[in-house]
Parts: structure tokens; sequence; C-alpha cells
């Protein structure tokens, strides 16, 4: 490699990592393995269930308006950044009745075609009822974005939760959990400082019942089903008032 080359990878990774660091900039939840930088957005990634725990990103009034990006003829791949055995595979999908739901949306990042790409990794996603990835969950995706252009800027958290007590579901040979339900969180900051949380459980249902505010709860409660802890840079007094508020989304 070049002096120029390795230079220009210097400045590739310092960028990647900056970004990083936004994206989780009001605190990481616990992750076992290495966190997964895609650049854009972060995973946790569970090598065992093989989704994720969370993906975590920033979202701006400035991503959301004005992206030009189309999803049409963009394919999901396998996680090339994981080995064969620990990723998900297109095939595992293939007749089993389960939508590949993104976790970071593709219309979140449509401010560009690699942005949008980026979303459509396997380690992005997880098992979804049809119905569910393009009803409730598409509608809260998109109320998100309006609050991000309303707010100004977001801190998003997403991910599956597995309850109950009955045997986990799994698809194909890879065996991919599927999850009972699905979470999201956000963060929304002001200019002036001022903070809201969101807290977002969605049943994986093929018609899940009620509206986005049937689904809406403190961060509080999302923290006690996922044994997650959200936001935690934040001071824990003002971090306690935020997440045990309950705020509903425009819809």
């Amino acid at each position: 490699m070049s002096l120029q080359s390795r230079r220009l990878a210097l400045i590739f990774l310092a960028a990647a990592a900056i970004f990083a660091e936004d994206n989780l900039k009001f605190g990481q939840p616990a992750c076992s393995a290495p966190v997964l930088d895609k650049t854009f957005f972060v995973i946790c990634y569970d090598a065992q269930r093989k989704v994720p725990v969370w993906v975590g990103y920033a979202l701006t009034k400035k991503d959301v308006s004005g992206g030009a990006a189309e999803r049409k003829g963009i394919q999901f791949r396998a996680d090339s950044s994981l080995p064969r055995g620990q990723r998900a595979e297109n095939a595992d999908y293939l007749n089993s009745g389960f939508d590949k739901g993104h976790m970071a949306p593709a219309a979140d990042f449509a401010r560009s075609m690699d942005a949008m790409r980026s979303t459509f990794v396997l380690s992005n996603a997880v098992p979804q009822k049809h119905g569910v990835n393009a009803g409730e969950w598409a509608q809260l995706e998109a109320s998100v974005r309006s609050l991000a252009e309303t707010c100004g800027s977001v801190w998003i958290f997403s991910g599956p939760i597995f309850a109950g007590n009955k045997p986990m579901k799994t698809i194909g040979r890879g065996r991919v959990a599927v999850p009972t339900h699905t979470y999201k969180v956000a963060l929304c900051v002001r200019a002036n400082g001022d903070k809201d949380m969101f807290g977002f459980v969605v049943p994986n249902l093929e018609k899940p019942k009620g509206q986005i505010r049937d689904h809406t709860f403190s961060v509080s409660h999302v923290e006690k089903l996922t044994g997650l802890d959200f936001f935690s840079a934040l001071p824990a007094g003002e971090r306690r008032r935020l997440e045990n508020s309950v705020n509903e989304l425009a819809e």
C-alpha cells in the first residue's frame, strides 16, 4: 500500500470512528460482542440468534429532508463481516413466511445510495410478519422520521424482544430466531437543549391490534423487557425523568 493510500485509509477510519461516536453520543447499551460499525449506524449482534440485539443511529432534520435515493433493486445480503454459521443468510428467509424486517430502516437513509444500501445487510434485520412490517412498524418508522423533522435531532435504538415461556421459533437451516415483539426507543434533542424520550413495543403478528399509540410505552418499560439501559450518558436525574415518561408520536 502506498503512503498516500495509507493516509486516505487513516482518514476514512478516523471519520468512521467519529460517526460511530455520534451515533452513540448519549450512551451505548450493553453489548457482549464487538459493536459492528456500519458507518451510518451501529449494530450489537447476537451470533447465536443471528439477529441484532440493538441497532443505533442518529437522525437529523437534514437527513430526512430531500433524500433522493430509491430502494428499488437493492437486495438484502449476508453480512460479510461475520463468519458463516454466525450470520443469517438469504436462504434462511426463503419461504419462511417472514419478511426481512429492517431495524435501521432504509427510508431513514435516503440521503444517499451508499447510506441506503448499507441498511440492506441481514445483521440489520429480524424475521417480521409482513402485516406488521408493512403496517404498524412502517407507520412507526415514518412517525419517527417526522419527529426528526420537528425535533431537529433524534437518537434511535431498535431491536427484537423474545418474551414468554414458549420455545423460541426459528427459521431456515441457520435457525434465525423469530422475535415475539420488536422495540424502538428514541431520544429527541431540540436546539434549545430540551429533550423527550419515546418508547414502543410492537407484537410480531400479521395484524397487531390497535394503532401506534396502543404500542406506546415509557423507555423504562422497554428497558425492563430488554434488559438494556438506553441513553445512559445523560445525567441520572434527567434520564430517570425522561425514561419514565410516556410520550405519543403524531400518526
